[in-house]
């Protein structure tokens, strides 16, 4: 059973370290299915609710557009232990900016409270290497949501070695399952832009 508070593991456990390959960049197991959904009005900040990912978050203004992606089983339906679900938004349809939820259900299934750790922690090293970026700020992440659980996790803040360039990447576990929120601006100034602040503080890991 996974103890109840993770915050001593995730602030003792994550020191940077040789790096695997991006893991933004391995398909999930299975088959897959994608969407092109529209958003409402891209002037303003979007509430979205993803029932497939089992969360909410606001995601910036200029996202008129969000792509999703899901694993399933090979026969076409959802029948795979650990389900994965992709949400990115291209900022202003362009790569270079944008952000992203990547839920992976189930993915904390039978380990035990430190094992879980170490899997977001190795999730959030991946996706710092993809990225080629190095941590500038960490922290660990504790959110009490009374009768719905706590979230636990780590936030990182990251640029390139050489260059200009912001990435922030926040891992969390609830029970048995993993999000990873990513955010990236390729000009730089992301950390200056509230409506990235906005993106991580308003996610929450239900749909009501």
């Amino acid at each position: 059973m996974m103890p109840k508070r993770l915050h001593s593991l995730f602030a003792a456990l994550f020191v940077p370290a040789l790096l695997a390959s991006a893991a933004a960049q391995i398909p999930p197991p299975g088959g897959t299915t994608s969407t092109m959904g529209e958003l409402p009005d891209s002037m303003n900040p979007i509430d979205y609710a993803s029932p497939d990912g089992q969360f909410r978050a606001t995601f910036p203004t200029g996202c008129a557009r969000i792509f999703t992606k899901m694993n399933m089983a090979d026969d076409g339906s959802d029948n795979v232990d650990v389900r994965m679900v992709f949400v990115t938004c291209d900022r202003a349809n362009t790569e270079r900016e944008g952000c992203q939820v990547n839920a992976r259900l189930g993915a904390a299934r039978g380990l035990s409270g430190k094992a879980a750790v170490d899997r977001v922690l190795t999730e959030v090293r991946e996706l710092l290497d993809g990225y080629g970026v190095v941590p500038a700020r960490q922290s660990p992440i504790r959110r009490d949501f009374g009768p719905r659980g706590v979230v636990e996790g780590i936030d990182i803040q990251a640029h390139p070695q050489d260059g200009k360039g912001d990435v922030w990447i926040r891992g969390l576990l609830r029970g048995d399952d993993m999000y990873f929120l990513i955010a990236w601006k390729a000009a730089g100034g992301m950390l200056d832009d509230p409506e990235y602040g906005l993106f991580f503080q308003s996610f929450v890991p239900w749909v009501e």
